[in-house]
């Protein structure tokens, strides 16, 4: 039935005019749970994406804040200890060499 259709001036049209009346309330409150429900969601999500936003900008700004003559002079120290282990790794070797061949 639609309630334009329900005749209410007889006790029985007026009870299936408030049938009719109820089921529309509870259509339109499923409808509105179904939004309410959507909405939450939609706040969340929109929630997380602006917390992701805020993570990535700092992430940049850390990145693009990197004191560059700080970190060559870190990678140049670290070069040159690393060719120092090296060199002094083949002098250890050739101390060595020269011990076994001075045995020989």
């Amino acid at each position: 039935y639609r309630l334009s259709d329900v005749d209410v001036t007889t006790q029985e049209g007026a009870q299936i005019g408030i049938a009719v009346a109820d089921a529309a309330l509870k259509a339109l409150d499923k409808v509105r749970s179904d939004l309410g429900s959507v909405q939450n969601q939609l706040t969340a999500t929109i929630s997380n994406i602006s917390t992701t936003q805020v993570n990535v900008f700092a992430a940049e700004s850390s990145i693009r804040d990197v004191d560059f003559a700080e970190e060559s002079a870190n990678f140049t120290k670290m070069q040159i200890l690393s060719q120092a282990g090296t060199f002094a790794m083949s002098q250890a070797n050739a101390s060595a060499q020269n011990v076994l061949s001075l045995l020989q």
